[in-house]
């Protein structure tokens, strides 16, 4: 899971793409990166490993000129924490260069088959081999709309998995495209600057949009490529639809609050969540002195179950908001080192109280555990842990870094024994019906909690066994 935007039509792109950036830092932590064209061929590329504040610096835009920016925030999910798979990748040959968020689940089996055919990718990075494809479909053609979206066409014929991709080229322009199944987001809205020029700009999320200015914002469909020329022509193309399979896990985790999925927005969807999960627990009889959420996703279904079991609400985990997702880092022992500072539990409130603790999902149980005995450290009588997911229990191919079952805590245990391998009273899970009806789609992509994936993942075994090398290499070193 990354974060993406690309911006067309303003002299200031590479700010604006920035300041995207910022609003998309929840979706990747290891580095980041921009990458902007001035015309003529002129491109400008920075990035570097950490947060996106700390890899820019005023100085960085004096050297990111250019209409035309686009900029990517990485989350780990294939190869290392290496700073040459750091995104943007650029292709000087064909004058054209991307910015990917997802997996390709096949690509270990593509670089075999076009070994040779086309040139090589410099890193083991999925993000490159789709530029290398897209580049070698040009095969010397110019990069404009038509050419670029038969190229895109021919790309997605090879790929299986996940990608929204955003991409620039010499002729100043931006675009972008959606795998056929929809399954990672991407939006596209436009403004009207001061002077009069209409800007465009691509991202991730709605919020990065809204947040710098751009309305009219529409989802990129599944299948869909979308061009905007140096003058703002935009011209828009279903090149292979399949389904429309949004990952749930975005509405559950991994979005911001305040952005929109799917026409949904996240908060709503977080808050039925909520309400349908205290129906559940209505009908199995639990009671409560308090409702505590574990922060900060897991905060608007928390409200909802406490206002409709009708049991005080408390915020007693407090976040040193100084610590970053623990999540989405590589490593178990970094994991479980972060969880110890980023929360601290109000003991004085909770001593003596039963406690419903309310979290987004349980997915290798690190948080949940390291929360459970925060709770009992802190003389909970008794610690309910909820989860607004159903369990998760098979591994996940499309970028929410899980691609092995063996380290799932609810991969081969019942929920009576998922409480006891975290320390926790009780474990009560969202139903699959329940997450349905929050979400409102009709299709989602649920692979990660009923084995039945939206693509062909039969080459998911050697992703996930690759994955594991890599995460070894990365403990070595």
């Amino acid at each position: 899971m990354c974060g993406l935007i690309g911006v067309n039509g303003t002299a200031d792109a590479a700010r604006e793409v920035y300041v995207g950036l910022l609003n998309l830092q929840h979706r990747g932590q290891d580095g980041a990166g921009i990458l902007t064209c001035g015309g003529a061929g002129q491109f400008s590329l920075q990035k570097g490993s950490g947060l996106v504040e700390n890899v820019f610096s005023e100085q960085s835009f004096k050297g990111l000129k250019g209409h035309v920016a686009i900029g990517h925030t990485r989350y780990a999910t294939i190869g290392k924490k290496d700073p040459n798979l750091l995104q943007p990748f650029l292709d000087y040959q064909a004058e054209v260069g991307i910015a990917h968020n997802g997996n390709i689940v096949n690509c270990y089996q593509i670089a075999r088959e076009l070994e040779g055919k086309i040139e090589k990718p410099t890193t083991d990075s999925d993000s490159e081999l789709i530029l290398k494809l897209v580049a070698h479909a040009l095969a010397g053609q110019k990069p404009n709309a038509a050419n670029l979206f038969g190229a895109i066409r021919e790309t997605m014929q090879k790929l299986v998995g996940s990608y929204a991709v955003v991409g620039l080229d010499a002729e100043g322009g931006l675009w972008g495209f959606r795998d056929p199944h929809g399954i990672r987001p991407l939006l596209f809205g436009s403004k009207l600057e001061i002077d009069g020029r209409q800007v465009y700009a691509l991202a991730s999320e709605t919020v990065a949009l809204a947040y710098l200015g751009y309305g009219e914002i529409q989802e990129v469909q599944p299948g869909e490529a979308i061009y905007i020329d140096k003058n703002g022509v935009v011209e828009r193309q279903i090149l292979r639809k399949e389904t429309h399979s949004p990952c749930m896990f975005e509405w559950v985790y991994f979005a911001r609050v305040e952005s929109a999925m799917s026409g949904i927005s996240v908060y709503e969807a977080r808050f039925k969540l909520g309400l349908l999960l205290s129906e559940r627990i209505k009908d199995l009889g639990i009671t409560a002195d308090l409702v505590l959420p574990v922060p900060e996703t897991s905060r608007a279904a928390a409200i909802a179950l406490a206002e409709s079991l009708d049991i005080p609400y408390r915020e007693l985990l407090i976040k040193n908001r100084y610590v970053n997702r623990t999540f989405i880092l590589d490593d178990q022992k970094e994991r479980q080192t972060a969880i110890s500072r980023k929360l601290y539990a109000i003991s004085e409130e909770i001593k003596g109280k039963r406690c419903i603790v309310v979290d987004d999902s349980i997915v290798r149980g690190n948080t949940a555990a390291k929360i459970i005995e925060l709770m009992k450290h802190a003389g909970a009588k008794e610690v309910i842990l909820v989860s607004t997911c159903p369990p998760i229990a098979y591994p996940c191919y499309y970028g929410i870094d899980f691609p092995s079952h063996e380290e799932l805590v609810a991969g081969d245990r019942t929920d009576e024994e998922v409480a006891a391998a975290l320390g926790a009273d009780r474990v009560v899970y969202q139903t699959l019906v329940g997450l349905k009806a929050a979400l409102a789609q009709k299709n989602l992509c649920t692979g990660c909690l009923t084995n039945e994936y939206p693509t062909d993942v039969t080459s998911g075994l050697e992703f996930q066994t690759q994955r594991s090398k890599d995460r070894k290499k990365a403990k070595v070193k």
